[in-house]
């Protein structure tokens, strides 16, 4: 039996699978077991490097499977050759397995324990001996040439020889030191841009904490003094002198929830102990868990951004259980913290920097330079007496004044100097005093209430506030205080968001009712309930974090002359409000109770009026609000409206209008047609629409929405061109036939059309569009033929199109013209169904999505211009098509097929492999199309160029074995040189039985009774650095096994990895995990089966084997369609 040795743990057998091992020790017992090997072990152990030792084993005549794989799963092997090491047969095969694994790309060390080198490698004296003796043995004959060659191979190993004369413990030490650092070797934290003055803060609290046996040391200052970059620069400097080290950020924040703490402390544990498996489940087990594995460890642990004694209680249980010697840095903006804490607990002071240092800091923000230019020396000086030497200060005004000219600069300087810099919040908010009360007005609103936003939408909403919102927010951004992100929402750092919120509670302290703003739960029902309300609020949000009924009186809004915002969610009031102000210009009521407003509600700048899933009746609304200022309008499932009435004279300058699954609907008043101002109409899933305006004339209109209409059959006419609608989806409609004149559509850039129940027809017309992108068809849409333009014919018998038509096309599914169709005209119906040869003269196609066709048997090769296939629930596809599809998505991208690593290991392949579900990433049908509505962001992801991406997305469950790196985990690791190469990844998707009984469902060749649908986060960790590798794909409506290709050429890589690489030996790991999924009838569960990866990598060569074909598809089940299942071609983000 096997022991794996730690002190304070008593002796068990080794009955369970191996685990991963830093350090696996083969040595010959009777020489070194009590001697040498236990000091080894000993200090390997204290430095917190998990080591194996065979101690005690039941030795039989061959040595397990399971020490095999030991060794195996082991990053370093320390082979202990002592004189009597070749007399066992046991250390014999352990040495041949360590030398396999070391041709494999794992590190090993011989020591030479009182042996020469050279008699090891000429198998001279004791070694030669037995081996001789094992020849003359019949059962050992035939693997003496074996351990022969193993030994002269560890005998040319680099190593250390040890002799008697010497120091054992100097020797051990060095032995440690070197593996610890080999081991340890990980990417240390980022810090701050420019570090100025950060060595010297770092030195001095170094001198302390060396100076003083305190387990724990408290950094604190104001907000924005430096406290973390001190913290991670420290952590950095020492953490390689501990048996573990971890750091947590933004501890305050995730410590605020169970989950959040769990995750704490299952990333603490991680981080320590280096074990992915390790599992908490709740709090109190975790800090059990914690105290038990960690105690008698010397670890370094960062707290950051601790603001309560309770919140490392519930992560640690105490700080009084630590080894001796271990170090617990916290940084907090509450210096009393330090006292709660005990004697056990010393602090260090953050100080500002000094004349030089923030001269220094600003410079670099200000000029990208060390010192400023000498014609602004004295206005840059002027600065650093104004901001007292606070970093974040430094670095906003500096990014502020940056470009601007001396009379700006002496403009702002003079602001500065009338704003006092004592205190923490005083400091923060110089730049927001620097702010014109239009200014100051966007920010705290922002703060408040529109944070994460979209810019547009609040830029709209402060238009009508009179704020010049245009100008106003560029400000803000230019000075720091908000940032726009990539989904073009506002966001701003938490610190500056609590200053915000700060500035209006130091408003009233006592009274809320006297505040601008409320956006406290508590406050906001003690003024509604009290009535303590006043013409200075400005804003209320009322948003409760569980559904709840308030009962409140009538008039609680009365005095609240001046409000501006009305938000309201997850709330049931139980009143018919009266005397809600007619100044109003956002009313934002999710589940409003009433089918309309009071009768003396009269707004005229009232800009948004969202009342999704209420109970409003649009034509008694609409009777109540004439309000040209109108511009956005959410009703979605409102399903007590029956008509769209007539918006032209109500909400003349209306631009968003959001009526999606509004399943009473039937008809749209005519005049709706002609909205000159409206940008985005949405109308999905109103399934009993019937009627739209006999023609459309909206000069603005963007975006179009019908899909799902299921009982629309009239497309209305367009009487004249329309340059600026982009996006028109009227997939799933009952159109058979467009209107000759939709060739007026002459912008249109993405068309979704067509239905698996009815045929469609397009006019002649359509070849006019030509800036259409993408074409996405479904069911069997048929185009003009023999249409000419002079001399050249437009599309010929459906054998593709001329070169003249849709010049701007990259983006088709269902092409009807590249199919053959043999008895049926429904491609979700055909038998042999093929896509046709001609797809090729599709020179700018990129993406080609085809779903649900269950005869389609091959899929041609694709014009050079192809990025992306998404074929999906298409079960008929034969292996070969689709190993040449994907060889030529390998060449388009240069990987070549014959690639070797020996990141591919002997059990990638295996056909079998439990996979555990997540049943806590499980979400009703509801919430998982919230997410979905959350990951798409707004309809312009429909019209995004996402670049050279390569997808394939197929049914099928077994990665190609040209993918030189496979794992049948979620995650895949190799190592790559000084520079990223190109690279592709591809996993399997298997859905899996959520209960036996409904196993038998699968079957081959078949489509599984369920609809599965999930979301994937892919991170990739370069040196320890983990970072989102993409945006966050979602894969929707598959009903069997797929796999989905992901390649990203050299540039755009190294472009966006390539400042986290160092030197030429580089770790990257791939993972990737479904973080959202739903089952339609709760039958079946995605899990990831098994990951590869195929790239150039530096990992030592093996012989991966032949190219082989694709295996069969996994047994499937039947098809059910419903709503919105069919949104595959939209659902998957590059």
């Amino acid at each position: 039996m096997a022991l794996v040795i730690s002190k304070g743990v008593s002796s068990s057998p080794f009955t369970h699978q191996p685990k991963n091992f830093d350090v696996f020790l083969s040595f010959r017992g009777e020489d070194t077991r009590y001697g040498f090997i236990s000091h080894l072990y000993e200090a390997l152990h204290l430095r917190g490097i998990h080591t194996f030792i065979d101690d005690n084993l039941q030795r039989g005549e061959k040595i397990s499977t399971e020490l095999l794989k030991t060794i195996e799963n082991s990053t370093i092997s320390i082979i202990v050759l002592s004189e009597n090491y070749a007399s066992s047969t046991w250390c014999l095969d352990e040495l041949a397995k360590i030398v396999e694994c070391e041709k494999n790309g794992q590190l090993v060390r011989p020591i030479f324990y009182n042996v020469d080198p050279s008699d090891v490698r000429n198998q001279n004296g004791k070694f030669g001996k037995a081996l001789a003796k094992y020849e003359k043995n019949i059962k050992h004959s035939k693997e003496v040439q074996r351990w022969r060659n193993a030994l002269q191979e560890a005998a040319n190993i680099s190593g250390w020889h040890y002799k008697h004369s010497g120091s054992e413990s100097k020797f051990i030490q060095g032995i440690v030191e070197e593996i610890s650092n080999s081991k340890l070797n990980r990417k240390p934290l980022s810090i701050a841009r420019y570090p100025v003055g950060i060595n010297d803060r770092v030195k001095t609290i170094l001198s302390d904490i060396e100076s003083n046996d305190a387990h724990m040391i408290g950094i604190y200052g104001p907000g924005g003094i430096g406290k973390t970059t001190i913290a991670k620069a420290i952590f950095n400097r020492i953490c390689h002198h501990f048996d573990g080290f971890c750091y947590l950020e933004n501890f305050r924040e995730k410590s605020g929830t169970n989950n959040g703490v769990i995750e704490l402390q299952e990333t603490l544990l991680f981080e320590i102990l280096r074990d992915r498996n390790l599992k908490v489940g709740n709090k109190s087990r975790g800090v059990n868990m914690i105290m038990e594995r960690l105690s008698f460890k010397r670890i370094l642990l960062v707290l950051d951004d601790v603001d309560k004694w309770v919140q490392i209680e519930n992560l640690l249980g105490g700080c009084d259980w630590f080894a001796s010697g271990s170090k617990i840095i916290i940084t907090t903006r509450d210096k009393h913290l330090g006292a709660t804490l005990g004697k056990c607990f010393s602090t260090y002071e953050v100080k500002a920097l000094d004349q030089d240092e923030a001269l220094e800091l600003f410079s670099m923000h200000a000029f990208q330079s060390n010192k400023p230019k000498k014609d602004y020396l004295e206005l840059a000086n002027q600065v650093i007496q104004y901001t007292k030497g606070l970093p974040l200060a430094l670095a906003i005004m500096g990014a502020d004044l940056c470009g601007r000219s001396k009379p700006e600069w002496k403009s702002a300087i003079d602001k500065y100097e009338k704003i006092p810099n004592k205190e923490i919040q005083k400091v923060l908010e110089i730049s927001y005093e620097g702010l014109d009360e239009a200014e100051q007005d966007i920010f705290l609103d922002i703060a408040c209430f529109f944070k994460g936003f979209h810019k547009k939408y609040v830029m709209d909403v402060l238009d009508s506030c009179d704020l010049h919102p245009i100008y106003g927010i560029q400000k803000l951004i230019d000075m720091c205080l908000i940032t726009v992100d990539q989904y073009d929402k506002l966001s701003m750092h938490d610190l500056l968001q609590q200053m915000g919120k700060d500035i209006v509670r130091r408003e009233s302290p006592q009274l809320p009712g006297e505040r601008s703003r409320l956006w406290h739960y508590e406050d906001v029902l003690d003024v509604l309930t009290e009535n303590t309300g006043s013409k200075k609020v400005r804003g209320i949000m009322i948003c409760s974090a569980k559904p709840s009924k308030i009962q409140l009186e009538p008039k609680c809004l009365e005095k609240m002359k001046n409000l501006k915002f009305l938000i309201a969610s997850n709330v049931e009031i139980c009143a018919n409000l009266d005397n809600i102000p007619n100044g109003l210009r956002v009313l934002d009521w999710r589940g409003f109770p009433l089918s309309s407003l009071p009768s003396n509600f009269h707004p005229q700048k009232l800009t948004v009026l969202n009342m999704p899933e209420s109970r409003v009746i649009l034509y008694k609304l609409l009777e109540r609000i004439q309000c040209k200022s109108l511009v956005y309008m959410n009703f979605q499932s409102c399903q007590c409206i029956r008509e769209l009435p007539d918006l032209s004279i109500a909400t003349p300058n209306i631009k968003q209008l959001n009526l999606r699954e509004c399943m009473k609907l039937v008809k749209v008043h005519d005049s709706n047609g002609c909205l000159d101002k409206l940008e985005s109409w949405d109308l999905t899933g109103c399934i009993e629409l019937q009627i739209l305006p006999s023609c459309i004339k909206m000069k603005s209109l963007k975006f179009l929405i019908l899909y799902e209409c299921n009982r629309f059959e009239r497309f209305p006419d367009i009487p004249q061109e329309m340059e600026n609608l982009k996006f028109l989806s009227l997939a799933y409609t009952a159109i058979r036939e467009l209107p000759s004149s939709f060739g007026n559509l002459i912008g249109l850039e993405r068309l979704d059309i067509g239905s698996y129940f009815y045929s469609c027809h397009l006019p002649s017309s359509i070849y006019k569009l030509q800036y259409l992108r993408k074409l996405i068809l479904h069911g069997n849409v048929q185009f003009a033929k023999d249409v000419e333009i002079g001399r050249q014919a437009l599309c010929n018998s459906y054998g593709g199109f001329s070169k003249y038509v849709f010049q701007m096309l990259n983006l088709v599914k269902n092409l009807t013209s590249c199919f053959q169709l043999s008895k049926k005209c429904l491609l979700s119906g055909s038998e042999n169904l093929n896509i046709r040869d001609s797809i090729m003269r599709f020179n700018g196609l990129d993406f080609l999505l085809i779903e649900d066709s269950m005869f389609l048997k091959k899929i041609p090769k694709l014009p050079e211009s192809i990025r992306s296939v998404y074929v999906s629930n298409c079960i008929s596809l034969n292996s070969k098509s689709l190993r040449k599809l994907f060889l030529q998505f390998g060449r388009n991208l240069e990987l070549s097929p014959n690639m070797k690593c020996s990141g591919v290991k002997g059990n990638a392949f295996v056909d079998s492999h439990s996979h555990q579900i997540d049943y806590s990433s499980q979400l009703s049908l509801s919430k998982f199309f919230l997410i979905e509505e959350e990951l798409r962001s707004n309809l312009d992801v429909y019209l995004i160029d996402f670049g050279e991406r390569y997808n394939i997305i197929v049914p099928e469950k077994k990665i190609p074995k040209w993918f030189n790196h496979q794992s049948i985990e979620s995650s895949i690791s190799f190592w790559v040189g000084p520079e990223f190469p190109t690279f592709a990844f591809c996993i399997a998707f298997h859905l899996v039985p959520l209960k036996d009984s409904y196993a038998n469902n699968d079957k081959c060749s078949s489509l599984r009774d369920d609809i599965i649908s999930w979301v994937c986060v892919v991170n990739i960790s370069i040196n320890g650095h983990m970072q989102p590798f993409m945006r966050q794909p979602i894969f929707q409506g598959l009903k069997c096994d797929h796999l989905w290709f992901y390649g990203v050429p050299q540039s755009q890589l190294q472009q966006k990895f390539g400042d986290l690489l160092q030197g030429d030996q580089n770790h990257v790991e791939v993972s990737c995990k479904i973080s959202h999924w739903t089952s339609e009838f709760g039958k079946f569960a995605p899990v990831i089966a098994r990951m590869g990866a195929h790239v150039e990598c530096t990992c030592p060569p093996q012989n991966v084997g032949d190219n082989s074909e694709l295996t069969p598809l996994l047994p499937s089940f039947s098809t059910s369609n419903g709503l919105r299942r069919r949104r595959t071609s939209t659902s998957y983000n590059h």
